[in-house]
């Protein structure tokens, strides 16, 4: 019989729900290759790549790719894998944003439809419960 240790058992990877979090551009390289951002939720400033730069947007009812630039507030995921393993704040993912500065992403910034119960629909009451 084959015996199975626990040490070849790969280690459950942690799930992580992303959240987006709102900076400010302070700084890019002359040759645009990367650069750093001044989130609202860190003391240190978060690096970001050019690959990890998405800035296409909606202007005026048309489609245009901004390139980043020193003042533009931005949208970012960070790399949570990055951060366990060198204690570095990295960015995996930035985008222009017209969130407000200070502002947290509610319920209503959800890219898909978020269901509620229908208002008018009832609640039964627990079996258990008497009332009084």
């Amino acid at each position: 019989m084959a015996r199975h240790d626990e040490d070849d058992i790969p280690p459950k990877k942690k799930f992580r729900i992303q959240r987006r979090r709102l900076g400010k551009i302070i700084q890019i390289q002359p040759d645009g290759k990367f650069g750093f951002i001044d989130a609202e939720d860190y003391r240190d400033d978060v690096f970001f790549h050019k690959d990890v730069w998405d800035g296409r947007t909606t202007k005026f009812g048309r489609d245009v790719n901004l390139r980043p630039e020193i003042g533009m507030w931005v949208e970012f995921e960070l790399d949570d894998t990055k951060f366990e393993e060198e204690k570095k704040l990295r960015a995996k993912a930035c985008r222009p944003t017209d969130r407000p500065i200070g502002r947290k992403l509610s319920g209503r910034d959800a890219t898909f439809q978020i269901v509620l119960h229908h208002p008018n629909a009832k609640r039964k009451r627990p079996t258990w419960r008497k009332d009084d």
